[in-house]
């Protein structure tokens, strides 16, 4: 399925690209996933729930308070809220949209990466956020309108969600600073086929041009990174040692409070000759079922 959204598809799950890729395919390719006139409708109908939607507006996140009584919008909020320049996210399309969930089911298999799709619709003229980075690599696939994307070379190296990420750190004054006085390195103008792969870590600042407003797609790869693939290495050495009634039994207070270093001796041992004693082969296949297991 990713060969039908970028061009060297076997060389990508080979050698995950480390630097943004532009990619074209016919104005009209993507149109049996998502449409403007699909997302109008699913908001003038009225149909979604708060919990599938992002309110963007002056590059912050809009409080759903402020546009619902519970869990669904209050008549007319989000159309007054593109009417005045905001943007809306339309969360976890995979739930909600079977040609999207086709095209989800798919890529998980395909990369073995955790995988979430989002749409964007911002009026022209118009911008979401403003400079961030991701903890994931993203596919932007335009769909309809034109988007800009400013970008910079990353100010941290491979942010993830549970480290670094940009929701957490921020920028600092000087990267602030930088931003402000520093042309992007890149910039790319996507038009309605175009895709843009943009590796995690990647500062950009999107905006729509033209006179249309524009609507894209955000596939989001949480990339397995050698850190995930030790986390189930030792959850499953963990699971393995509560059969074993010796690590069931209790460190003694003493041995906690005043010298536990032959308690971590003993199971600094243990942990490693647990890790050599795993089945390659049986370890390889516990790595490709967690890389399945859905979110």
């Amino acid at each position: 399925m990713l060969k039908s959204l970028i061009d060297n598809a076997d060389e990508v799950l080979a050698r995950w690209p480390e630097q943004p890729l532009r990619y074209h395919r016919e104005p009209a390719s993507f149109e049996h996933l998502l449409t403007l006139a699909e997302v109008n409708r699913l908001v003038d109908s009225e149909c979604l729930a708060m919990r599938n939607l992002a309110l963007i507006k002056d590059s912050s996140v809009v409080e759903k308070w402020m546009y619902a009584d519970g869990e669904m919008p209050r008549k007319g909020s989000i159309r007054a809220h593109l009417d005045e320049g905001g943007t809306i996210s339309v969360r976890s399309l995979e739930r909600l949209v079977p040609s999207i969930a086709d095209l989800h089911r798919s890529l998980q298999e395909e990369t073995g990466y955790g995988v979430h799709i989002n749409a964007y619709l911002t009026p022209a003229g118009h911008q979401g956020l403003k400079y961030h980075f991701d903890p994931y690599v993203t596919l932007i696939l335009q769909l309809s309108g034109s988007k800009a994307w400013p970008v910079h070379e990353p100010f941290v190296e491979n942010p993830v969600k549970e480290y670094a990420s940009f929701h957490t750190v921020g920028f600092t004054t000087e990267q602030k600073r930088y931003l402000a006085n520093t042309a992007p390195a890149q910039t790319f103008t996507l038009e309605p086929g175009d895709v843009l792969w943009l590796p995690r870590g990647y500062v950009h600042s999107p905006y729509a041009v033209g006179d249309e407003p524009s609507l894209h797609l955000t596939v989001a790869f949480k990339e397995r990174t050698y850190h995930w693939v030790a986390e189930q290495l030792a959850r499953e050495v963990l699971e393995q040692a509560l059969v074993d009634p010796s690590m069931r039994e209790w460190v003694q207070p003493i041995e906690i409070t005043r010298d536990p270093s032959e308690a971590i001796r003993q199971m600094r041992a243990y942990l490693i000759g647990s890790l050599l004693k795993l089945d390659p082969a049986e370890a390889a296949q516990l790595i490709q079922r967690a890389a399945l297991r859905p979110l």
